[in-house]
């Protein structure tokens, strides 16, 4: 990586503390000894999104949002159907996975997004930049057409209402991969287009991921191994406990610190095989990160907000298998995709993601041992 002078990172550092509220979000990517690629990752925000899965066959008519809130923007019906989330009742995704195995993710990414410039003849290329998972998904198979495809739109700066609904001005960076595990990021900054390759497949929110990636060598120490014990002049000093290699490995909610938590805990875990164990693997990481409400809060004037995971997704790419659990429901529900599609027919729908926790009870099932 190229070196970055100190007053730089101080910079970066001072830009972030004088952030307002921003919510956090994380992805990561993980990839099996046989080649299966999970993704997985958490939504958190202050305000109830009213989250529903989100099912779009292939054909569906869709179309850019300009800044003044009128679909007049490209248009682009969908090659691909997918399933994924939405947000806030809007039949737009922030999260999916399409018929191909392409996997897109919109993280927040306050502070930093700065979109391009809206030009009215160039309207018909234009989206928002909440349309940004729609068209991914919808549009393309691999993380190479992404490439190729992102030179003919024009991302802009969406409104901040849309449809009756105030959500405000939603600022998001977006992680993609492939069934063959090749991921990018994608940033719009001081409206300019960014595309960074993404080899360790993690993805928070601000700063920038080229910030992220220098945070980096704050912690080449840490080791999956334990340390080893320490002879001081004759004195014997022994590592506490397990563990001991990641000692320092920062637990806050911090964007940077949840980024480099989910680094290390991708990197060292040990390699598994099967698209099921990776999909465990994926669960159990991305737990790392859960919010419980009221750990993370703004104060203000306006009263208290408290951000929260709200929902946490997991998709096997090979597979075509979307699974989701919410904050009040631990247990992973499934969906599958070919057959949510083929249910949807020509019919943009809705699976419900809310619901009364579900624990089976198995008292019944109690035998003598053995």
């Amino acid at each position: 990586m190229p070196y970055r002078p100190l007053a730089v990172l101080a910079a970066c550092l001072l830009s972030l503390a004088c952030l307002g509220p921003a919510e956090a979000c994380t992805s990561i990517r993980i990839k099996t000894t046989d080649g299966a690629v999970i993704y997985a990752r958490t939504m958190e925000y202050a305000e109830d999104m009213h989250s529903s899965v989100f099912v779009v066959p292939k054909g569906s008519p869709l179309v850019g949002t300009l800044p003044d809130g009128s679909a007049k923007g490209l248009s682009f019906p969908a090659k691909y159907g997918f399933v994924g989330m939405n947000a806030f009742h809007q039949p737009i995704s922030c999260d999916g996975i399409n018929e191909k195995g392409l996997v897109v993710g919109a993280l927040l990414f306050p502070g930093y997004a700065g979109y391009q410039t809206f030009e009215p003849a160039e309207a018909g290329k234009t989206i928002a930049q909440f349309d940004m998972a729609n068209w991914l998904l919808s549009q393309f198979a691999t993380v190479a057409e992404v490439r190729q495809g992102l030179a003919g739109i024009r991302v802009c700066q969406g409104p901040s209402a849309l449809r009756g609904v105030t959500f405000g001005p939603l600022p998001v960076h977006v992680a993609v991969h492939d069934a063959a595990g090749n991921s990018i990021v994608i940033e719009y900054t001081d409206g300019k287009l960014k595309v960074y390759d993404n080899p360790l497949g993690v993805l928070t929110n601000s700063p920038d991921f080229d910030w992220m990636r220098i945070y980096l060598s704050n912690s080449v120490n840490l080791s999956a191994v334990n340390a080893s014990p320490k002879d001081l002049s004759g004195f014997k000093i022994d590592p506490t406990g397990q563990g001991s290699g990641m000692l320092g490995l920062p637990g806050d909610f911090t964007p940077p610190n949840r980024f480099l938590r989910m680094v290390a805990l991708t990197q060292s875990a040990s390699p598994v095989s099967g698209a099921q164990a990776g999909v465990t693997l994926a669960m159990t990481i991305i737990n790392n990160v859960d919010i419980p409400l009221g750990a993370v809060r703004d104060v203000s004037p306006a009263g208290v907000e408290r951000d929260v995971t709200q929902w946490v997704a997991v998709a096997d790419t090979a597979g075509g298998r979307y699974y989701f659990r919410n904050y009040d429901n631990k247990n992973w529900r499934v969906v599958d995709v070919k057959a949510a599609l083929a249910k949807a027919g020509s019919t943009l729908m809705i699976i419900p993601t809310t619901g009364p926790a579900d624990y089976p009870d198995v008292t019944a099932t109690a035998k003598p041992m053995p």
